[in-house]
């Protein structure tokens, strides 16, 4: 019975280790005056075991054209990252081959408010221990509203009408 207990908390420490390496980053979007907002983010893993690990973007109401990336290189042993899945609000990023050099990203994808990127996958090493890390970048615009479109629509009519007042 004794040796049940002792395997069972031992199950239980390594299973709770292997995503002991999980974050959660909130990261501020600047921006310019047109409304045009960027960010650069990253993370860096200490530890050989998978990882799901959280970004949050603020400001973060509103609907979004998004552009996004990410990128690790790891020629070291110890200082590899190989990405599983990568998504923003459930839209998966494109993700490179796992490999020494690897890449994701997503282009013009219109994406609701709040924004929260989810990585998941592996840092890898020797014999538990791991210097890996990776970095990305965002850039959003804001998606016109409709009312903005009719408002343009509008505009182009008036301009249309005193083109041909003028001619006529």
């Amino acid at each position: 019975m004794k040796l049940s207990s002792i395997a069972l908390a031992a199950a239980l420490a390594v299973s709770g280790a292997a995503y002991a390496d999980n974050s959660t980053t909130n990261v501020n979007l600047g921006g310019d005056a047109n409304g045009t907002l960027s960010a650069h983010f990253g993370v860096t893993h200490t530890e050989a075991v998978d990882f799901v690990d959280v970004f949050n973007f603020t400001p973060s109401n509103g609907s979004w054209f998004v552009d996004s990336s990410l990128v690790t290189i790891g020629f070291q042993p110890g200082s590899n990252i190989d990405f599983y899945s990568a998504e923003i609000n459930g839209h998966a990023m494109t993700l490179s081959p796992t490999g020494t050099f690897e890449y994701g990203w997503m282009l013009n994808e219109p994406i609701p408010g709040p924004l929260v990127l989810t990585v998941y996958g592996t840092a890898e090493g020797l014999m538990g221990a791991a210097s890996a890390s990776y970095s990305g970048t965002i850039n959003v615009s804001p998606i016109p509203e409709p009312s903005t479109y009719g408002m343009l629509l509008g505009g182009m009519g008036i301009l249309a009408w005193l083109a041909r007042r003028k001619y006529s």
